[in-house]
């Protein structure tokens, strides 16, 4: 038979893991609008924590590993505009650090090591949004100039290279086979496209094809297409990235005139 000490003991371990907190924990303000949406595994603070300001617009995102601080952590002003960026390992900064002005345009650049601060670059103020820097000739343009969309890509990258312009732009330079058209062909190409740090197409494999021309002319209008280099820890890399290509023929696309007479 148990002695009381002990059965108090178990009964007290038994409602701390019960009454901990576990899975997305969400805060409010007082009108009700989420406040912020923090991830807990007993009590720990595992996971991604997002917080929000009163308009609803994101504030900042961490991501916590069992209480520890590791990944991406970004701030934002409440217009939306990132207002800092840094890499985190083991709960020290590592890598590089952007802060920015309210306008977009770039205010500081750092380099950390275990948490020490290496670099420092100071960028002067522009209102007409173009960065000058102190000591350097070579600068990333404005957040504002080049913002990359919330489509999810399969890559092998941190940040996924993407064409200029989103999928659309892939879609604009696609010419439609005229057999596949005639024989009302319609389906997916899927290509795994190499894409260089300078975002330049390096090759392209078929990893899904179609017939009568289709992976032929998706090849094509991938080639003829822009694209954002993907990234790993804010460096440009060269990456390989999955492109599906859609052709479906819609009502307001005319057959081409045929060229038997």
């Amino acid at each position: 038979m148990l002695k009381p000490i002990k059965l108090l003991l178990i009964l007290l371990t038994i409602y701390s893991i019960s009454s901990a907190q576990n899975g997305i924990v969400k805060s409010y303000y007082p009108d009700g609008s989420v406040q912020s949406e923090i991830s807990y595994v007993n009590d720990i603070l595992d996971g991604s924590a997002i917080w929000y300001y009163p308009n609803g617009q994101l504030k900042s995102e961490k991501n916590f590993d069992k209480g520890v601080l590791n990944g991406w952590v970004k701030e934002y002003y409440e217009t939306g505009l990132l207002k800092e960026e840094y890499f985190v390992k083991n709960g020290m900064k590592s890598g590089t650090n952007r802060v920015f002005y309210e306008n977009g345009t770039l205010k500081t650049l750092s380099n950390y090591s275990s948490g020490i601060q290496t670099q420092l670059q100071l960028f002067d103020y522009d209102p007409n949004y173009h960065p000058v820097a102190a000591d350097t000739s070579k600068i990333n343009p404005p957040q504002n100039k080049i913002k990359r969309s919330r489509n999810n890509y399969q890559c092998n990258v941190g940040i996924c290279p993407e064409p200029v312009g989103g999928m659309k732009s892939i879609q604009d330079n696609l010419v439609y086979p005229e057999h596949a058209l005639r024989y009302g062909l319609e389906g997916t190409v899927s290509l795994i496209t190499k894409i260089s740090s300078e975002g330049k197409v390096v090759n392209i494999e078929i990893a899904r094809g179609m017939g009568f021309g289709c992976s032929e002319a998706a090849q094509e209008a991938v080639k003829k297409t822009k694209f954002l280099p993907g990234e790993n820890n804010g460096v440009p890399v060269e990456s390989e990235v999955t492109l599906n290509i859609e052709f479906k023929i819609f009502e307001n696309k005319s057959f081409p005139e045929s060229k038997e007479k």
